[in-house]
């Protein structure tokens, strides 16, 4: 089944971005034409940047204009969380970014996307679902802010289909009921701002400026209209003909810090250098949904080394004076920008080289810049610049002169008469000792992550009474499955990205899963595989079952939250506290119905203690397939005749799941096996690398939240009805990953 991809309203090719000039010959004349253009565009939209409300001028919102370096941080990366200790892990997670690229200046937090959608849980309540709840999320932030890191949230308007807020079902989601809870959310937290994911800028409606501002970073850019209360963008520098692009939103509002954003990038350095050349942020994004795509040593070293220089010269990098293409040739592939602020401490010239040669660049200095008390930095390399006499006779014929590696970055700092900026010299220090290596001596070589199955096999049973309990809960339920000595194991992952037509390098990325007999990650596979006798349940494992197994074996999860959301007397209705396992109850509607709010330890520990283990993701297919038969689903290939499955529930409180049995039309013809396909999803195998841990899911659901309108996009957890389909969840933590449409069966080898 295709699922239909959008992005935010589709503007023009560039719309981010100015081209810059074709050649050097016209650079006076390209200052002059887009000049009068900023007017013009300034004007039309009666903006003027001096208003006390606007939010440059606000001195809680001004830490934006030094925000150069974003780490986008999934909370599902095991850099960030612990799952076994249950414990945030920031000082370490810092300490090894920070040893490769330098200062973390903000965070972005992601935990929704991509599996929001799973359940109807809405986006704000998978904030909820992280360890500890909102309060657990405010010590995390607290964590950030010891080390100087601003926090953002994420904000995803497309979400509409999942549950209202209560005492909100009537305000409309993606405006009025979303900026309030986003409001009540960042003041709970503690939080800084938030990204708006998908947004072309974001709207008033989310910014109050009397009750102090809410910093908003907008994912698609930002419109000149909403200039002065967005003071952050992701910038999605594309569509021009001549690099380095000039940020559009910058070059309005030279305040407004753009973070260039490229997360399937090959080559970051590019980004990098156009991140330098604006004086704008740069957005590092590894974990990319899961995947991970990893910076390079020489990509490491270029954000270390420039944004090292912006952040010491923010206060040049926020000129009203900024002059892209201020200096340069085109023919020598070297040009430069200049940010004046002769008044706080100098001029910054900020130069990039798309030369695969050395070059040099030679700036022509100004009568103020050479009055008697001024000097001259090569800031780049660390050291101090002698002014030479020109002979050509440019300027007043002092100039001073750099050299630059290939594809590489360069940046002058001209120390205006009888100013300091502090920690110059310290700062010209580690320039010195950071750039000893040059960036080409540097490798650019990405590995992708190994990852590995991880096992969910059964102890061996040691006692009379695991056996006899093996035996209770094993012969009547679970379908003996008659193996093959040759059968084609051919799957796909339907996650949204990569998106192939954003994406074009896509396969270069570690996307899907490694099965033990494969090199890397792929998001298909085709392998001829001798599957071996194996029991399957002939059903998923209920909520009586479940209750049978928490009074036998006295299971106590490492932690209640989310544990069995569904169950009665779980909460004192006095005080809120937990109340004794022991003494929660199965409501009888539900008995028979799949036992879910369960995470894959709840589900492991069940298996084990009676002797059996999850299935692998290709026993379950092999059943659901019907073995040597290949269908596409349980009851043939033709999905129509499946009609009488549960019915699908879009709705924003859907109902628990049927009784097992209740829907014969999802049984495997071959096997017997019962409720394969559009019921709860269910649990196969379980893969980690060094950041995440994913698990893979079959047989789709009955909940199928879809976006409200024609033109909002739906980028819900896909669906994976078919024998041939799984989807893969990011594992986040017990609480989290508990959710209202994930079960599991079990499985016995032999």
């Amino acid at each position: 089944m295709a699922h239909l991809v959008r992005a935010w309203d589709q503007q023009p090719d560039g719309y981010e971005v100015l081209d810059g000039p074709s050649d050097t010959e016209s650079f006076a004349s390209w200052h002059r034409d887009w000049a009068a253009w900023r007017r013009m565009e300034l004007r039309a939209n009666r903006y003027d940047g001096g208003g006390a409300c606007d939010v440059y001028n606000i001195p809680r919102a001004r830490w934006t204009q030094s925000s150069f370096l974003q780490v986008l941080v999934m909370l599902s990366d095991r850099a960030i969380y612990d799952r076994a200790r249950d414990a945030y892990t920031v000082d370490s997670f810092l300490d090894a970014t920070e040893a490769r690229v330098g200062p973390v200046d903000s965070v972005l937090l992601w935990a929704s996307y991509p599996n929001l959608g799973i359940d109807s849980r809405n986006q704000w309540d998978l904030l909820r679902a992280l360890p500890g709840g909102i309060e657990g999320l405010a010590r995390l932030v607290a964590q950030f802010h010891a080390r100087n890191v601003r926090v953002l949230l994420p904000y995803n308007p497309w979400d509409t289909a999942t549950r209202d807020e209560p005492g909100r079902e009537r305000s409309v989601r993606m405006y009025s009921a979303d900026a309030a809870t986003l409001t009540q959310l960042l003041a709970a937290t503690g939080a800084d701002g938030f990204n708006g994911d998908t947004m072309y800028g974001v709207p008033k409606a989310f910014y109050n400026c009397s009750a102090g501002p809410l910093v908003a970073a907008p994912e698609g850019g930002v419109p000149t209209a909403y200039l002065s209360h967005n003071p952050m963008s992701w910038g999605y520098l594309l569509g021009y003909a001549h690099f380095p692009p000039v940020a559009r939103a910058k070059f309005l509002e030279p305040r407004h810090m753009v973070q260039v954003c490229a997360r399937w990038s090959q080559n970051r350095v590019v980004e990098l250098q156009a991140a330098f050349f604006n004086g704008a942020g740069f957005v590092l994004w590894e974990n990319v949904w899961g995947i991970w795509h990893a910076m390079t040593a020489r990509e490491d070293a270029a954000a270390k080394r420039a944004l090292a220089v912006l952040r010491q010269f923010a206060f040049a990098t926020a000129s009203a004076q900024w002059r892209p293409y201020a200096f340069g040739s085109r023919a020598d592939q070297v040009v430069a920008s200049e940010f004046p602020a002769p008044e706080r401490g100098g001029w910054l010239y900020t130069v990039v080289s798309s030369s695969a040669r050395d070059a040099t660049f030679r700036l022509p200095l100004s009568a103020p810049q050479t009055t008697p008390g001024t000097t001259v930095y090569d800031v780049y390399h660390g050291s101090e610049l002698r002014v030479q006499q020109a002979r050509d006779g440019n300027g007043n014929g002092s100039v001073v002169q750099i050299e630059l590696e290939p594809f590489g970055f360069g940046a002058i700092f001209v120390a205006a008469s009888g100013k300091t900026v502090d920690g110059l010299d310290a700062f010209l220090a580690a320039m010195r000792a950071m750039t000893g290596t040059r960036l080409a001596d540097l490798s650019m070589h990405r590995p992708l992550l190994k990852q590995t199955l991880v096992s969910s096999d059964p102890p061996m049973m040691t006692t009379t009474t695991a056996a006899t309990q093996a035996n209770d809960e094993s012969e009547d339920e679970m379908v003996r499955v008659t193996g093959s000595d040759a059968w084609w194991f051919n799957v796909s992952g339907v996650q949204i990205e990569p998106v192939a037509a954003w994406t074009p390098t896509q396969f270069e990325f570690g996307t899907g899963v490694q099965f033990p007999w494969e090199h890397r990650p792929w998001n298909n596979h085709s392998v001829r595989l001798a599957i071996q006798d194996f029991r399957l349940d002939r059903h998923p494992v209920t909520n009586a079952a479940y209750a049978r197994f928490l009074a036998a074996s006295q299971y106590q999860p490492r932690t209640l939250q989310g544990f069995l959301a569904h169950w009665e007397n779980r909460v004192d209705a006095a005080s809120g506290a937990y109340t004794a396992l022991a003494t929660w109850q199965v409501p009888p509607a539900l008995a028979q119905s799949p036992v879910v709010h369960v995470s894959r330890e709840d589900a492991d520990a069940f298996a084990r203690f009676y002797g059996k283990r999850l299935p692998h993701d290709w026993e379950w297919q092999y059943v659901a397939s019907n073995g040597d038969q290949y269908d596409a689903y349980p009851w043939g290939n033709d999905f129509a005749d499946g009609a009488t499955l549960h019915r699908v529930s879009r709705g924003k409180h859907p109902p628990a799941p049927d009784a097992v049995g209740a829907h014969p039309a999802s049984r495997s013809r071959a096997f017997g096996v019962d409720d394969l396909v559009g019921y709860v999803w269910q649990m196969t195998d379980q893969f980690c690398d060094a950041h995440t841990c994913g698990q893979l899911l079959r047989g789709g659901s009955f909940y199928q939240p879809v976006a409200s309108t024609l033109s909002d996009p739906n980028w819900y957890f896909p669906q994976a009805l078919a024998s041939y389909q799984h989807n893969r969840f990011l594992m986040t933590s017990e609480s989290y990953d508990r959710s209202a449409f994930i079960g599991f069966r079990c499985a016995q080898s032999g």
